[in-house]
């Protein structure tokens, strides 16, 4: 749960800052710093800075609902809700993934979300597999509603 709220709290940060919150983004990817690309084409600069704001309300969104899912479904042993909670080590994989599909420019380092989705993602998993067994059952043939 803590991992879902800090992603919400995190999300903050590109909503109030837009393509200037992380510099390892903008860099990693184009090669060019926010300033660069405002200079270079404001109109760039605006879809991406617009861009990095939907994704900091997305962050807010996703660690709010998975949080209010940890803190009472998952909490409460409901094994729809620990199926539920990969979506967050998947989502994390997935940054990383379309990070490398992308390709990090020529020289510069690999952006955050390159080495922050990998570190969310086996954690998370970590985390779903050490609870699985108190997660799942197993429906006995003697329970309600089975055939």
């Amino acid at each position: 749960m803590t991992i879902s709220v800090l992603i919400a709290l995190i999300g903050i940060w590109p909503v109030m800052l837009g393509i200037r919150e992380d510099p390892s983004v903008p860099l990693g990817i184009s090669g060019m710093t926010a300033a660069d690309i405002e200079a270079s084409s404001p109109q760039a600069y605006r879809l991406a800075d617009f861009q990095a704001r939907s994704s900091g309300i997305d962050l807010i969104v996703i660690g709010t609902l998975l949080s209010v899912v940890a803190l009472t479904a998952y909490r409460r042993g409901q094994s729809w809700a620990w199926w539920l909670m990969w979506i967050l080590p998947i989502w994390a994989t997935s940054v990383a993934v379309l990070t490398l599909a992308i390709g990090v420019a020529p020289g510069q380092a690999p952006p955050t979300p390159l080495i922050s989705g990998p570190i969310i993602a086996v954690l998370t998993a970590s985390i779903l597999v050490i609870s699985a067994p108190r997660m799942i059952r197993r429906q006995s043939p003697s329970s309600p509603g089975s055939s």
